[in-house]
Formats: C-alpha cells, sequence, structure tokens
C-alpha cells in the first residue's frame, strides 16, 4: 500500500447476501446458496417466471390449481433464475437446461433447506415484483406525456 494513499472500491456490494441453509457439507461447513443481485435482472427474468404459473381447465371445464402448488411453482421458477452458486455437488438449476427448475431443487435440497430459501428469495421477488413501490404519477404530468389518465383518450 503507498503511504499517504487512498483507494476506492467501486465494486457494488451485492444486495442479495449468500443464503446459509441449516443443513451441514461434509466438512461441517453450513450448505450455502448465492442469488442473483437484484439490479441484475431484467424484466425478461420476471416474464419467464410469470410463464411457469399457470392455472388449467380440466375436460369437464373446471379450473383445476392449488394454491400452493402455484406459490411453489412461483418460487421454484424464480430460483432457476436466481441462484448463481452454492455448496452442493450437482449443477445449479441454470447449469441444468434440460431440467426444470423444480426437479433440480427437488432432488437436491431437503425440505428444510428448500424453506429457508423460498422465505429468503420471498422478499426479493415482492421487490422486483414492485410490491412496495410509490404509485406512478397521473394528472396533468402524465396527460402532458400522451398517457390517458382516468378512462380519457390520449391528446
Amino acid at each position: 500500500m503507498i503511504p499517504g494513499a487512498f483507494f476506492l472500491n467501486l465494486r457494488k456490494k451485492p444486495r442479495m447476501p449468500r443464503v446459509t441453509l441449516p443443513s451441514k457439507q461434509a466438512d461441517g461447513s453450513p450448505n450455502w446458496v448465492d442469488l442473483k443481485d437484484p439490479d441484475d435482472w431484467m424484466a425478461a427474468d420476471l416474464f419467464a417466471i410469470h410463464k411457469a404459473v399457470r392455472i388449467r381447465q380440466n375436460a369437464n371445464g373446471d379450473m383445476d390449481f392449488s394454491n400452493q402448488e402455484m406459490a411453489d411453482d412461483r418460487v421454484n421458477a424464480f430460483l432457476g433464475s436466481a441462484i448463481t452458486g452454492w455448496s452442493f455437488p450437482s449443477p445449479t438449476p441454470a447449469q441444468m437446461n434440460a431440467a426444470a427448475a423444480d426437479v433440480v431443487l427437488g432432488k437436491t435440497l431437503r425440505a428444510k433447506e428448500w424453506a429457508t430459501l423460498r422465505l429468503a428469495a420471498l422478499p426479493l421477488i415482492s421487490e422486483l415484483e414492485g410490491d412496495g413501490l410509490p404509485e406512478p404519477k397521473s394528472g396533468s404530468e402524465a396527460t402532458d406525456a400522451g398517457v390517458p389518465v382516468s378512462g380519457e383518450p390520449a391528446s
């Protein structure tokens, strides 16, 4: 280090820390999962997650869905894109292109590990979906921008 000089670390600190899981590796250290930083997500990533959750209609015309299955599908689709690394000896869901994320996660993680990861992922999903953001401005600013307000056609 040079006396009197200072160094500025310009690397942004990831906002989503490593998630420590309750299980242990062979060496006794905890298993972990690294998730993608929220600032690195693209809208297309969210669109892919939205496609993973579907309500189906059965042959009788009745809707066939399970609220919990839909919630699990949403989290698993998210984790399939969000996991950038982990301590398990198997490839991450993103590295297993041919396999669905729920299959990779289901065969790799124990139930308590998945539950811990799910709880860590839910606030991030909410943030990416815009939960808690202020409502877009409306009124003269929006009208001036050509955005219809209160059902009025744009001028």
